[in-house]
């Protein structure tokens, strides 16, 4: 999943997320990632369009955005 999350971030390229929400629903989105702590993942989105902030603990799971292999 890291591998990922730096892709995005290095490349600024959106990838694929799958997380818990707040509301305990599970999430899937494509994601453009915009920082990274040891706790946290920050990343913006166009649906729902924003800024979101999300711990590392609730992402389920990271891979490439349909029609992306990650090769330039």
């Amino acid at each position: 999943m890291e591998r990922f999350l730096r892709y995005s971030l290095e490349k600024q390229r959106p990838i694929r997320l799958i997380f818990f929400a707040d509301d305990g629903s599970m999430k899937q989105v494509n994601a453009q990632i915009t920082g990274v702590t040891e706790t946290t993942v920050a990343f913006t989105c166009l649906r729902p369009k924003g800024a979101f902030e999300v711990e590392k603990e609730r992402i389920l799971s990271a891979d490439y955005k349909r029609g992306d292999e990650g090769q330039e």
